[in-house]
């Protein structure tokens, strides 16, 4: 065998990957990877080559130890490198599998599949994607057009909602509700927008008698950590029923036990989606997982055929290694009561982050969210510029602290833990945003106090 680096010099193996330097590594991405996107972070201060990850920690090339509390946006809920789910792939991919075959029997994915129509008996089809969360909100959008070009030909409509994320792919970008990230694309037709948590306008739209179905996230994420009112999604069940429209429920953010319930739309008791999409969570950062849980009967008018069963398939739709590390994620979370933790640990920190509110009533307008899905909403300083970057960056670089604001909605700052996180981690959060706070606003500490 001819080594790789003798046929093209400079050659990187994976063990010498591990060994990599800092500024070798930033030399690549630069180079050859998103350069502007790692400009961005450089600048700030946010990238740097992290060496180990474990629970809610992670440890950078100087030996510092840093507490994430934004997870990457809401993948790690049940902790960096849980070993349970890392030992179960390692287990699974000692069988010697075949993991990947559009045709073949797959009963990891099977089981899994099986496993989440126990969880949600209404909904009873899964479809289990080998890749991100866009993917799944692809895949459930494609499905409801199908069944109603096959069934119900005379409705064309898809209603989302204002200051929305989907995702990034076409049809998700063109979903969601910020113009920003639809610039010089060409959008899906048939597509409207409506203010979120707006009944009225809702139904005003489903009066037409064109909508194919209706998609909004449980809470928006991106779009400020934003809880609709109480009746909002039992209303729009209730209306979907009346007008013959597909509810969607997009899980990606708020669902996996994120919010407190397995599935972030059984807060309210009762109520089933036709669909829901699924990622972050489910996956724990172990490897790419998405998916869409769906109710038989509209499984069965997209797909219930012969001559549509092929309609959407991909490579690596339905593989095994992702269903090992869902079905792992789904058994931990059953197990350990993560979402029943998540309401009990979420407690403390939104009661400690209301008594920073108080504290800093001029910095500090609204606490959002349920669970561990938490948007601290930010007002301006006296000439109009916003605080909540400036705290995450000064959280992030002086006290090693990471949260990120909302990508559609920048004067909200996330806080993201996971389940591993400990009182101790949380009084490190909390002591770290109150002096970042100060750091940001100008007011001095006593010398005795700046010590981290």
């Amino acid at each position: 065998m001819t080594a790789a680096s003798d046929i093209y010099p400079g050659f990187i193996s994976l063990d010498e990957a591990f060994s990599l330097t800092e500024d070798k590594v930033k030399e690549m991405q630069l180079a050859h990877m998103n350069e502007y996107r790692t400009k961005m972070g450089l600048e700030g201060g946010l990238t740097f080559d992290i060496k180990r990850a474990e629970g809610c920690h992670i440890w950078d090339a100087q030996g510092n130890k840093r507490l994430d509390f934004i997870g990457c946006v809401g993948v790690y809920l049940l902790g960096h490198n849980n070993p349970f789910i890392v030992e179960n792939v390692i287990k699974y991919l000692g069988t010697k599998p075949l993991t990947m075959d559009p045709l073949a029997l797959k009963p990891v994915t099977a089981a899994f599949a099986h496993n989440m129509a126990l969880l949600t008996p209404e909904l009873t089809r899964t479809i289990v994607n080998g890749g991100g969360g866009a993917e799944a909100v692809e895949a459930v959008l494609k499905l409801v057009r199908i069944a109603a070009g096959r069934n119900h030909p005379e409705r064309k409509r898809i209603v989302s909602t204002l200051n929305s994320f989907h995702g990034k792919t076409l049809g998700a970008v063109t979903t969601g509700g910020k113009e920003v990230w639809r610039r010089w694309q060409p959008r899906i037709p048939d597509h409207t927008y409506v203010p979120y948590g707006d009944i009225a306008a809702v139904e005003e739209e489903f009066k037409k008698g064109d909508v194919i179905a209706f998609i909004a996230e449980t809470i928006q994420g991106e779009g400020g950590v934003v809880v609709p009112p109480e009746d909002y999604f039992p209303t729009i069940r209730r209306l979907c029923d009346e007008y013959g429209v597909y509810m969607i429920l997009d899980e990606v953010q708020a669902g996996s036990c994120r919010t407190g319930y397995v599935w972030a739309h059984q807060y309210y008791e009762g109520l089933v989606p036709d669909a829901f999409t699924f990622a972050k969570g489910m996956s724990d950062g172990v490897l790419p997982v998405s998916g869409i849980q769906v109710k038989d009967s509209l499984y069965q008018e997209a797909y219930g055929s012969f001559d549509s069963a092929m309609m959407h398939t991909a490579t690596y739709q339905d593989n095994n290694i992702s269903a090992a590390v869902a079905l792992s994620s789904l058994q931990y979370m059953i197990e350990h009561d993560v979402a029943g933790q998540v309401r009990e640990k979420s407690k403390y920190i939104f009661a400690k982050l209301e008594e920073m509110r108080e504290k800093y009533p001029d910095v500090i307008s609204e606490i959002r969210g349920r669970g561990f899905m938490i948007g601290l909403k930010f007002g301006v300083d006296a000439h109009g510029a916003g605080y909540a970057n400036r705290v995450a960056a000064v959280m992030a670089q002086k006290y090693f602290v990471h949260t990120m604001t909302s990508t559609n909605d920048d004067t909200i700052l996330r806080v993201y833990p996971n389940i591993t996180t400990t009182q101790e981690d949380f009084d490190w959060f909390l002591d770290a945003f109150d002096r970042a706070i100060q750091d940001v606003v100008g007011v001095a500490l006593p010398a005795e106090e700046l010590a981290v």
